[in-house]
């Protein structure tokens, strides 16, 4: 029967067979290099950067896009756009990557977090009235992992506040809700092109997206120094906002359109793979695999598992359990590890409510009361954020060339890990820490069936 890894055994994944995120192909290459020749001497808008945004435009449905030099990015010119300014809110879900948030910073918002839905670790609809007041501006929902938020629900709250809804799809282009593709989803969308992500500029870069002439124009401006500067006409010089440089390399926006031509085929590979996954994982004690709710595609940027020790029988502490689970898969092969180890509110940016110096946006005159940041507040987001580990990203992508056969190998070392030689992680988990007896007395117990 062989032993565990960790204790000397045989590794279940071999070394080799997980294939790094982008796949590069030739078509890819020679798209870059056509740009190259394109971009000399230095333009602006680039040809190749004006190609990607019509792609990207017509790929997801929408009237405009604009690309820029980031993910984070892209978000900002969504909240400049919707004219948030010193003292608006925002509402953003307290389980996300910094720059749902920050992005409201950049604008002198005031980011007011809601906890998140236990099943699909988007964005409650249910919590959202709550969090509303008369300084509420929008709400920025988080396609989270690669799975869209529920949008049907969040517009019925948003249309009863007349509050613009933020599309943060930075981790799940190519999925799609009830048929409709991420980045046309919100009012207006920022995605992200990170080198990492299912559609990649391989270095940074953002994809901005609205069907509102009033939205395009503002973000516009925002991207390009608070001017408005339209291709074939004279440059003025002249800016009318606070704008920025946020203005795409012609390079990156080459290989992204590339890469976008093959995303629907890429797509499909990642859906393949991680409903593979999720059927075996189902079986397997100790672990929840992601749900996808029946109306939406995810495309598993991420492929987050929660370990369960309690529902395997275990007294384990949650934390305790999730390290020694993560470095018994690592020695196996399986390089599954944590993500966002807290909510967002609970980091020190929000803890200490510096900003930018002097307390700003908090103290400004503008903000006419102490919003703070209490992580109890976000019981779910807690919950996930210390149980969580995944899968994916640009180092075990779920994408193409890895295919049915790496995730065979994934279960496979779950299985040998959970099942096989339950006993013997067990032991290896109490060598963790002097303590063996549970604590989840310390934490509200969180119900992720949906019952």
């Amino acid at each position: 029967m062989g032993k565990l890894a960790i204790n000397g055994g045989c590794k279940v994944v071999p070394i080799g067979l997980i294939k790094p995120w982008p796949q590069v192909t030739d078509a890819d290459r020679q798209a870059v290099m056509a740009a190259l020749d394109e971009a000399v001497p230095w333009r602006y808008p680039f040809p190749s950067t004006r190609a990607l945004e019509h792609a990207w435009a017509q790929f997801v449905g929408t009237k405009y896009a604009l690309a820029c030099n980031s993910g984070t990015a892209a978000l900002h010119m969504c909240v400049a756009a919707a004219g948030v300014g010193p003292g608006d809110e925002v509402l953003v879900p307290a389980d996300t990557f910094l720059a749902t948030a920050s992005c409201v910073l950049h604008s002198n918002g005031l980011p007011i977090f809601v906890d998140v839905d236990a099943r699909t670790y988007n964005i409650d609809p249910q919590k959202i009235e709550e969090q509303i007041t008369d300084r509420t501006k929008a709400i920025i929902a988080v396609d989270l992992h690669g799975l869209p938020a529920d949008y049907e629900q969040i517009y019925e709250v948003a249309s009863n506040y007349n509050l613009v809804v933020i599309e943060d799809g930075a981790q799940a282009t190519g999925a799609t809700y009830q048929g409709r593709q991420v980045g046309a989803l919100g009012d207006m969308a920022g995605c992200s092109m990170n080198g990492s992500k299912c559609l990649s500029a391989l270095g940074e870069g953002g994809l901005f997206s609205t069907g509102n002439d009033k939205y395009f124009e503002l973000a516009q401006r925002t991207r390009m120094f608070g001017e408005l500067v339209e291709a074939g006409e004279t440059r003025q010089y002249d800016a009318y906002i606070m704008g920025w440089n946020y203005r795409h390399d012609p390079l990156q926006s080459a290989f992204a359109h590339s890469q976008l031509k093959r995303l629907p085929a890429m797509t499909e590979v990642r859906i393949r793979n991680g409903a593979y996954l999720t059927e075996q994982l189902q079986q397997i004690p100790g672990v929840r695999p992601p749900y996808v709710p029946p109306d939406r595609t995810h495309t598993y940027f991420f492929y987050p598992i929660l370990v369960e020790p309690e529902e395997a029988g275990l007294d384990i502490p949650v934390e305790q359990f999730r390290e020694g689970l993560k470095e018994v898969l690592a020695a196996e092969g399986v390089p599954a590890r944590p993500w966002q180890t807290r909510p967002v509110p609970a980091q020190s940016l929000f803890q200490f409510r510096d900003g930018y110096g002097k307390g700003c946006p908090w103290t400004c005159p503008f903000a006419d009361r102490d919003v703070k940041y209490d992580p109890d507040e976000y019981p779910v987001a807690t919950d996930v954020t210390r149980r969580r580990l995944v899968l994916g990203h640009c180092i075990d992508a779920f994408g193409p060339p890895n295919d049915l056969q790496l995730m065979e190998k994934y279960a496979e070392a779950f299985h040998k890990v959970l099942v096989e030689h339950r006993g013997e992680l067990i032991d290896y988990v109490h060598t963790k820490s002097p303590e063996t007896r549970a604590t989840m007395g310390e934490m509200p117990r969180i119900d992720y069936s949906g019952s």
